[in-house]
């Protein structure tokens, strides 16, 4: 069964063109970015890349370039794609060394058509190269734990970065649950009861501005307010005192005998004291 590397960054694309070559057979595997393509070849190992030429980052040029020149997937067909109103430019396609062509949105005999021929081709080419080699391995298998040649290993900057980028996007929220765990548990050695929700309220809501301090009373405020307001000065009595002498009446008035008669009766107070 061949195997076909469908990337496109639109989901659309991706399920069309997936649900097409499945139903012819292919077994159909999709990516969304160029660096993800490059990541995946080892493991698809396809022998058809059928690839979007309008995408952020690597492209599909940048892919069909890559193949063309890496001697493990120079035997990888490639297939470019546009939509209907992106040009598709005719000198990289030949820069690159594309197979073949195709519009988006796919349509089923289009697709099978550029695909199908380019598959059975690969098919018969890994035939042949397998039936060569099958022999040679053979003979080759023995000498290998003796071998004592160095393996020198071929590392391609954007291949590593690519997946170092995909796996800490693969990551990223494991660790954000894990710290989030560990924060909690923190918290929680140092406090093991709930927090009421409405200290919460209080440690989050806005701090009141502080009461102003009593201001001191200036030094002519407190000479005023110790100012002890003097009390009139008493007036003295300057009107003369009249003394009345009491009359003292007879007894014999009483009776008619001497009416005009009175006697002033002494004030017995010194001449002195008077």
């Amino acid at each position: 069964m061949s195997r076909i590397l469908l990337v496109d960054d639109s989901p659309h694309a991706q399920r069309i063109g997936e649900r097409i070559l499945a139903e012819e057979g292919y077994e159909v595997v999709t990516v969304s970015t160029g660096e993800s393509a490059l990541i995946r070849l080892d493991d698809v190992d396809p022998d058809v890349v059928v690839a979007d030429t309008v995408m952020p980052g690597r492209n599909g040029y940048d892919i069909c370039h890559y193949l063309k020149l890496s001697p493990r997937h120079r035997h990888v067909r490639v297939i470019l794609t546009a939509g209907v109103m992106d040009a598709l430019d005719e000198e990289e396609l030949r820069r690159v060394g594309a197979d073949g062509t195709l519009r988006k949105p796919f349509e089923a005999t289009a697709l099978v058509g550029a695909v199908k021929p380019l598959a059975e081709a690969v098919a018969a080419e890994r035939s042949k190269a397998g039936a060569k080699s099958a022999p040679a391995a053979s003979t080759l298998v023995p000498d290998l734990p003796n071998s004592s040649a160095p393996f020198v290993a071929i590392l391609d900057p954007e291949q590593v970065r690519a997946a170092v980028t995909i796996a800490l996007d693969a990551a990223m929220a494991n660790m954000v649950d894990e710290i989030t765990r560990r924060v909690v548990t923190a918290l929680t050695a140092k406090r093991p009861f709930p927090v009421p929700s409405n200290e919460l309220q209080q440690a989050w809501a806005p701090a009141e501005p502080a009461a102003a301090p009593p201001q001191a009373a200036s030094e002519p405020e407190l000479a005023a307010s110790a100012r002890v307001t003097p009390s009139p000065a008493r007036v003295p009595n300057t009107e003369t005192e009249r003394r009345v002498n009491p009359v003292r009446v007879r007894p014999g008035s009483i009776l008619g005998l001497d009416l005009s008669s009175l006697e002033t009766e002494k004030d017995p107070t010194p001449p002195e004291r008077r």
